[in-house]
């Protein structure tokens, strides 16, 4: 009957993954509908929260008060999500500003749209956040609100969030909720959550302090081909044209930026040859007649190599000139299906190419917060500088042409002069511009990945060797410590640079959080890792790992402006505890593969297998309390951003199935085969598969709202 509890938890464990392929399947109504809102789904969820008091009174019983509080916790959660399921209202409100509404959800007062506006990134037309200034009136009295992105309007238990607005700026949409019980619940049990897991660590007689005295650890009070000789620019001309900015991705950026990422895109390198990415970019842009012969595109589809080289072998770089036949572009006649994903990729590429012939990607004329493209329509540009818009690329491509190496240089200047004089005040900085530079020189995630991963294999196979020999040899352990030090430093100089640059903490995309992930793994090390032989090791390969995951994936990681939902404090607290407590499980899971290789290969190792086994159930804490917290502290962000703490995206379920699986592993005193440390060992690199589908599985399968693309 104990057992009950952690049956019905595996049960719903994996009915919540079913869901989510289900959903893949037929559609988010469908699982809505027949899963997450289902009576047999909630009536799960009442079973395991009824059995779930069992081990509450079991653990007040045996005077274990954190323990009970931290099961309370969930249960006041559970409680709230019920209350609100059942009680709360929710809808939208449609306000025009010439007095029209229409709403989907009674209120017991009026609300009328004042005003909208859009607020914009300093000299560009990315929106930085969207206003709706309101008028309520309640009987006699008559007031102003203000409702914008992460910044909701609360009266008389009604919550208003901006959630859409009309195109011709005239009319919002909000999102209104009414749930005046269900929050103050919800609230309640996050804030017993955090109180229960603080305690259950400090608590003298507990687990946690149990474990870190068995292994005498001092405990610390840390929170968690050839190129021909093709025309382009010279070194100095190149650096002057790349220091002219650009509005580019939703931001204004020097053009050697978007030099790096175009080149990048068509050479998967930042740069070709003896040529840096900005020559590049000129060549494409003012010598393409000689360019489109150089073998530099890279495709990796192979059909689509072999087709375009008429089958005269798999050519690993293509030319310009190879994708045309008499002036026909050749896959305008293939018999590849549209959506094959080597002919999206070279439509790309081509496109990309031909845009740089054009002048049309070089968006460097700016008219206040509007930046301009010889090719786009000027007709709202004042009339004085039309021509020279319209002009410019022509009579760069024609003086370039020249090769004067001091009228060139001086063209440069009289644009960068000419920006300077039309854009709004502040809104291009020399000094971001030249650090921006030098960051985009600076790939920190592909050098420290091979010197990571190189050493962290020299020094965890000196420690495999010093434990099969009997053999301690602590130079490879200070080797692995000292590299750990300096790549965290190099990585904290590339974390802050790019943080400067994008205004916003690094933590918005798929590649950001990988480098994330992986600093954070560095710190882990740094702290718990003096003292020990291995874990200095483990936290190389784990952080080299994780950096050439980001490396793989960083084909474009541009530096982006971050969309107004994404611009609140919350965001940085949740992302940041989620990738502590991913780095804290990768290291339990590498324990856990150290285990088995000493387990299969050395019949002395038992007491470091006990030894693994020990600093894997410590680690499991934290790594489990940071993650609870990660996905309560979004639940928070979600509510204040959209009016409701949880949608059921494939990320969030896959998160909490995470969740729910790492926390039978603390339940040994009831399911004692966590006891023995060889199963807990393969427990902890199997339920590492859950961290990978939530991170990249999901992505992958599924999508939504979480998902990097």
């Amino acid at each position: 009957m104990s057992k009950l509890p952690f049956i019905l938890l595996i049960i719903l464990t994996v009915t919540l993954a079913i869901a989510t392929f289900a959903e893949r399947r037929y559609g988010t109504p469908f699982v809505m509908h027949h899963f997450y809102s289902s009576w047999w789904m909630t009536t799960l969820w009442a079973a395991v929260f009824i059995t779930g008091l069992s081990l509450c009174v079991h653990a007040l019983l045996k005077k274990r008060k954190p323990a009970f509080l931290f099961h309370c916790a969930f249960g006041l959660i559970l409680a709230g999500a019920l209350t609100t399921f059942t009680t709360s209202k929710r809808g939208q409100i449609h306000l025009r500003e010439n007095g029209m509404a229409e709403s989907t959800i009674e209120m017991p007062f009026a609300v009328s749209l004042s005003k909208f506006e859009m607020d914009y990134y300093t000299g560009t037309k990315t929106p930085a956040d969207y206003i709706s200034h309101l008028s309520v009136k309640d009987g006699e009295k008559t007031f102003d609100a203000v409702v914008s992105m992460n910044n909701i309007f609360t009266y008389r238990g009604f919550r208003f969030y901006q959630a859409s607005y009309d195109s011709d700026l005239k009319g919002t949409i909000l999102a209104v909720s009414y749930d005046p019980c269900g929050i103050t619940v919800t609230y309640a049990g996050y804030l017993l959550l955090l109180l229960s897991m603080i305690r259950l660590l400090i608590v003298k007689n507990g687990n946690f302090r149990k474990l870190i005295k068995s292994l005498g650890i001092v405990t610390l009070a840390v929170t968690p081909g050839f190129v021909s000789a093709q025309r382009t620019l010279t070194k100095e001309e190149a650096k002057a044209f790349g220091q002219l900015s650009m509005y580019y991705n939703g931001r204004i950026v020097p053009v050697d930026t978007y030099a790096h990422d175009f080149t990048r895109k068509i050479t998967g390198k930042s740069s070709y040859e003896k040529f840096n990415a900005v020559q590049v970019l000129a060549g494409w842009m003012f010598f393409p007649e000689e360019w489109q012969e150089e073998p530099m595109i890279m495709i990796n589809d192979k059909e689509i190599n072999q087709f375009i080289s008429e089958n005269k072998g798999n050519k690993n770089r293509l030319r310009l000139s190879d994708f045309f036949n008499a002036g026909i572009y050749k896959l305008s006649y293939t018999s590849f299906p549209a959506q094959h994903k080597g002919i999206r990729e070279v439509d790309e590429k081509i496109s990309l190419l031909m845009a740089q012939r054009t002048g049309s990607a070089l968006t460097a004329f700016p008219q206040r917060n509007h930046w301009y493209a010889c090719t786009d329509d000027l007709s709202e540009v004042q009339s004085d500088d039309t021509l020279f818009i319209s002009k410019a690329f022509l009579t760069m491509r024609e003086t370039l042409k020249r090769q004067n190496h001091e009228a060139n240089i001086e063209l440069f200047e009289k644009i960068s002069a000419y920006q300077h004089k039309r854009t709004d005040s502040g809104a291009i900085s020399p000094a971001k511009t030249k650090l921006e530079i030098f960051y985009n020189k600076f790939d920190a995630a592909s050098i420290l990945f091979k010197i990571n991963i190189g050493v962290g294999v020299l020094t965890f196979a000196g420690f495999i060797w010093s434990l099969l020999t009997d053999r301690k040899k602590r130079i490879f352990k200070s080797l692995a410590y000292i590299q750990i030090i300096h790549s965290m430093a190099f990585l904290s100089l590339s974390v802050g640079i790019r943080w400067y640059i994008s205004s916003h903490i690094p933590m918005s995309n798929g590649y950001e959080t990988m480098i994330f992930i992986s600093w954070c793994i560095m710190i882990i090390t740094i702290l718990f890792g003096r003292k020990s032989e291995f874990i200095p090791s483990m936290g190389l390969l784990l952080s080299g790992f994780a950096l050439l995951v980001a490396t793989l994936g960083a084909t474009n990681p541009e530096i982006t402006q971050l969309v107004p939902v994404l611009q609140s404090p919350w965001l940085s607290i949740h992302v940041s505890l989620i990738m502590i407590s991913y780095s804290l499980f990768g290291f339990m899971m590498f324990n856990g593969i150290t285990a088995l290789i000493l387990y299969f290969t050395s019949g002395k190792s038992r007491g470091y297998i006990i030894r693994l086994w020990k600093i894997s159930r410590i680690i499991s804490y934290p790594a489990l309390f940071t993650l609870a917290a990660g996905i309560f502290v979004g639940a928070v962000w979600a509510n204040v951003a959209w009016g409701r703490y949880w949608g059921w995206d494939p990320k969030e379920v896959w998160a909490l199935i995470t969740m729910l699986i790492y926390s039978l592993a603390m339940h040994d005193q009831t399911l004692k085969i966590f006891r023995k440390p060889i199963f807990y060992h393969i427990f902890t690199i199997v339920a590492f598969l859950s961290i990978i589908m939530t991170y990249f599985g999901v992505s992958y399968f599924f999508g939504g709202m979480h998902s990097y693309q």
